[in-house]
């Protein structure tokens, strides 16, 4: 008998990745990427795919949104999109539509994802969590935004964490890191959150704000400009915001694993780490994830690793598509 066609998705604040649900690996297919800023809502942004991809219909609908939901719908924080459950159902005369938190979904793909998968960032003797059947992990991921869940496993049975830890409030841990939180505290009326520097345009904060304390004019520059010119050295004050980011996000990362008990693991996702593999691996990422003072010993035993499977929010979507 032939599978249900069920519409899924990984959208965040850039691209919009869409394919079609299959229960069994690879767990997805006919999937495209399409980018926000070229459709004035996810409605058009939908209609496209399906033209392109030949689908008259659908019977069922599982969207990984990056951002809160709230009654059903979101608003996406780091795009003009808003979408809802009721008018997913409505226009597209499905039976069910569903809203998950993108970060949800990449939680659950971590319960299937292999070795070739992921690349582990520093060393530990912990294997891992596909033969588990109790375990608790963390995922922490910077792209437009950042985002942060966890999973949890009890007997085989998996509960998701669904947080907005990415809008925690950042903590420096040195003094440089202190100084750039006063600039950014000037600039952005008081309180700075995970997320002015663990992100796309946190990149651009962080660049901006050494700038200022190094005393430098220096021309405005992207996200990612400043990653590819710092990552080649071609620039010092790029290098060392490079740098910089990939210290507060292992501090960070190292927090998750604190707070949420996640001592099996935690996962690294978003673009810009994706992109940079060897330079997080080489930077002092695991040296600030494991820098905890009196838990340091604790956290040298949790391994760390960056997914390099390129879409593990369709992974997610596409096992929450079939539980439902």
């Amino acid at each position: 008998m032939q599978e249900p066609t069920v519409l899924i998705a990984d959208i965040g604040g850039t691209n919009a990745r869409f394919a079609i649900a299959d229960s069994s690996a690879p767990y997805f297919s006919n999937a495209q990427t399409l980018q926000c800023t070229e459709f004035n809502s996810i409605y058009d942004a939908i209609d496209v795919y399906l033209k392109s991809q030949k689908i008259e219909s659908i019977e069922a609908i599982c969207f990984a949104v990056a951002g809160p939901i709230i009654n059903s719908a979101v608003t996406f924080p780091n795009s003009h999109w808003h979408v809802e459950s009721s008018e997913l159902v409505k226009r597209y005369r499905c039976k069910q539509a569903h809203l998950v938190n993108d970060f949800k979904a990449i939680a659950y793909s971590v319960a299937i994802l292999g070795d070739r998968d992921l690349i582990e960032i520093g060393s530990t003797q912990n294997s891992l969590i596909a033969a588990k059947q109790n375990f608790t992990v963390g995922v922490i991921g910077p792209g437009s935004g950042l985002g942060i869940a966890g999973l949890h496993s009890l007997d085989g049975t998996l509960f998701p964490i669904t947080t907005e830890g990415g809008h925690a409030g950042f903590a420096p841990e040195n003094i440089l890191q202190g100084e750039i939180l006063n600039y950014l505290r000037q600039r952005f009326n008081g309180r700075v959150s995970r997320e002015r520097l663990l992100s796309g345009p946190g990149l651009i904060n962080i660049y901006t704000a050494l700038s200022h304390i190094r005393g430098q004019q220096v021309e405005t520059k992207s996200a990612a400009d400043i990653a590819v010119r710092g990552t080649q050295e071609a620039d010092g004050l790029c290098h060392e915001s490079m740098q910089l980011f990939f210290e507060i996000l292992g501090q960070t990362a190292g927090d998750l694993a604190l707070s949420l008990g996640a001592y099996n693991g935690i996962y690294i996702g978003g673009g810009i780490a994706q992109r940079y593999p060897e330079d997080l691996a080489k930077s002092s990422f695991r040296q600030a994830f494991e820098n905890k003072g009196r838990h340091s010993d604790i956290l040298k035993d949790v391994p760390t690793y960056l997914i390099s499977h390129q879409n593990p929010g369709l992974i997610g979507a596409s096992v929450l598509a079939n539980q439902s």
